[in-house]
């Protein structure tokens, strides 16, 4: 029930009273509260992050069943759906359209031979003859054009291996912004399940109250009314778990039937590494920079491969002739050997020269746009992973796990008459609020890290948690 309708129920000086009480309770509680900022705190605090390869170390074995999996790890679901993914499944899929280009550059002759037959009469003065010619005739590279042909088939492989090394490298960021967004939303189902014990166990209070008379019956429909709000928002916390559980699996390729759920606890926020050190790495790892050199490669290649194009491909053959002669002296018979070219004269492959040239400056463009952009990619998501882990520090290492220990201070309170119903309800919310925030902040910080690794291209998770609870 929202606070200004809560107000209703109460009179003007129980509310300011209980009001000044509440705030003095809150206070204390927020102030005896150790910050990871602070000095208590800092010997726990954890380090910076380093730059590592984890992201190329070998991954556990995929699950052969993962039905049967009751949590998975971190590891464990990056490893499945590095092999289940089906967009992985997709961008792999190109891989033949590369083993189709190198089968149609691997042929050693441009075309198949070329047989001709001509048989008809002779006439002339003496009679009529029959004249029959055969010729076989097979075009020929001559200018290397099957060796830039190749070239170029290996070139369009390897843009389709970074391509699929960058699409591997944004599945791995994205399971790992999906699989602590699922965290967060077990620990808000969690959060829910706490909060409608309370509201149960207070209304179990209220409800010895007013048979003693102390208090109004209309305090135990309010109670009654929270108890019925507490359960549907605990329903709705359990279904955002559910449906962040279902995308991890589409994200995966896990069976959506019996959706992952995920093992371990939040970490505490780090610091990333030094701006000049991602950029550094950023430039030797990240993927789409290995996609655009390759893709420079393979336009350059192409570009040979059109000018070759221009030179003549010869016809080479041979050719036989018999010439019927009804005179006494018989026919003829005449063995030619052949040779024809074109002349590259108004046709020199001047489209495909083009269209070449003009891909390959697109090639350079994109990586140039790509460079000129990095730095400052890099430098917003290495901004925003710093603030979201200073707000995340802002709340303390103790503030998350003494929830119920705050709810059953408010509840003493309310015994003892200290607070109000009210009061009581307005300081549930306080605490729910603070709680709810610090899971917002921590979901920006995991989303803000992993767009820091795509932007990186380098592993910055330590994922301790994944082996704990």
């Amino acid at each position: 029930m929202p606070v200004d309708q809560l107000r209703t129920f109460t009179s003007q000086p129980t509310i300011g009273h209980s009001s000044f009480a509440l705030l003095g309770f809150v206070l204390a509680v927020c102030v005896t509260t150790p910050v990871w900022g602070s000095e208590p705190a800092a010997a726990g605090r954890p380090g910076p992050m380093v730059i590592s390869d984890r992201a190329d170390a070998p991954r556990p074995a995929p699950l052969r069943d993962p039905t049967r999996a009751k949590q998975v790890s971190l590891d464990e679901l990056l490893s499945f759906a590095d092999t289940n993914s089906p967009g992985l499944a997709v961008v792999r899929s190109t891989r033949s359209l590369a083993d189709a280009e190198r089968v149609a550059a691997s042929p050693l002759l441009p075309a198949n031979p070329q047989l001709a037959v001509g048989v008809g009469p002779r006439y002339g003065i003496s009679g009529i003859g029959v004249d029959a010619d055969v010729s076989l005739s097979q075009r020929l590279y001559v200018a290397g054009e099957r060796g830039r042909r190749r070239a170029a088939a290996k070139r369009f492989a390897d843009r389709t291996d970074a391509e699929i090394e960058q699409a591997r490298w944004a599945v791995h960021c994205d399971v790992h912004a999906a699989f602590h967004r699922t965290l967060i939303m077990r620990e808000r189902a969690s959060l829910a399940e706490r909060v409608l014990a309370f509201q149960e166990d207070l209304l179990r209070v209220v409800q010895g109250q007013v048979k003693a008379g102390n208090v109004s019956p209309l305090m135990q429909r309010l109670a009654h009314a929270e108890v019925a709000q507490a359960k549907q928002a605990l329903i709705g916390a359990q279904q955002a778990y559910v449906i962040a559980r279902i995308q991890l699996a589409q994200l995966a390729g896990w069976p959506v039937s019996h959706p992952p759920e995920p093992r371990g606890a939040l970490d505490p926020p780090q610091d990333p590494p030094l701006y000049e050190s991602l950029t550094q790495a950023a430039k030797t790892h990240l993927p789409v920079l290995r996609t655009r050199e390759a893709a420079i490669r393979e336009a350059e290649a192409r570009i040979a491969v059109a000018r070759r194009e221009v030179w003549p491909q010869p016809y080479l053959g041979v050719q036989y002739r018999h010439e019927g002669n009804p005179t006494s002296e018989g026919p003829y018979n005449v063995v030619l050997g052949t040779l024809a070219f074109s002349i590259p004269s108004f046709q020199t492959n001047q489209g495909e020269r083009a269209l070449a040239s003009a891909r390959a400056s697109v090639a350079r463009a994109e990586q140039g746009a790509t460079l000129a952009l990095l730095d400052g990619q890099i430098a917003q998501a290495h901004s925003e992973v710093v603030a979201a882990a200073q707000r995340v520090r802002s709340y303390g290492s103790e503030i998350l796990p003494r929830f119920e220990e705050n709810l059953g201070l408010l509840r003493r309170s309310f015994e003892l008459g200290e607070i109000d119903m009210l009061s009581l309800l307005i300081g549930r919310e306080r605490f729910l609020k603070i709680q709810s925030d610090a899971f917002d902040t921590y979901l920006d910080y995991f989303v803000a890290l992993a767009n820091l690794e795509r932007a990186v291209g380098i592993e910055l998770w330590t994922d301790r948690h994944v082996e704990g609870e």
